[in-house]
């Protein structure tokens, strides 16, 4: 007698069990695709956290050198730059100079000297007019007269 109580008992059983699975499904394929998600997130964060680091590694390498043309012009703008202050100081003082280079007084005589040195200028005292020269002596004795 219990017999068709028990096979209704298990087909309904297994109805739910079909049933639950199905409402299982939706969620097991969410899961799956977060799953997915989060190991290509985790890829690509590697993958830029690499690219990163190269480049900050050429950076800390000094990747920032310049091209032989590159070098050839600052060369050439610094002799520019030496001959400019060389030429002011023939006709001016490193006082005079100061102001315009934003410079001290002191700074100014040495970016002169380390001019001339550069653009290899012999003797001074040839290269430089007297009026100029005597402003420089002038200047020299004001510092250590303050």
């Amino acid at each position: 007698m219990a017999g068709p109580i028990h096979e209704a008992t298990d087909k309904l059983s297994k109805l739910e069990a079909t049933v639950a699975s199905r409402a299982q499904a939706p969620l097991k394929k969410i899961e799956r695709l977060e799953q997915t998600r989060d190991r290509r997130i985790r890829k690509i964060q590697e993958q830029y956290a690499a690219k990163i680091a190269e480049i900050q590694r050429e950076m800390e390498a000094g990747t920032e050198t310049l091209t032989p043309q590159e070098r050839e012009q600052e060369s050439s703008l610094l002799r520019e730059y030496a001959d400019a202050i060389v030429t002011f100081s023939r006709s001016a003082s490193a006082s005079e100079l100061a102001p315009l280079l934003g410079v001290s007084t002191r700074e100014a005589k040495k970016l002169i000297l380390q001019a001339k040195a550069d653009l290899g200028v012999a003797d001074v005292a040839k290269a430089a007019a007297p009026s100029s020269d005597d402003k420089q002596n002038d200047q020299q004795a004001m510092p250590a007269a303050s």
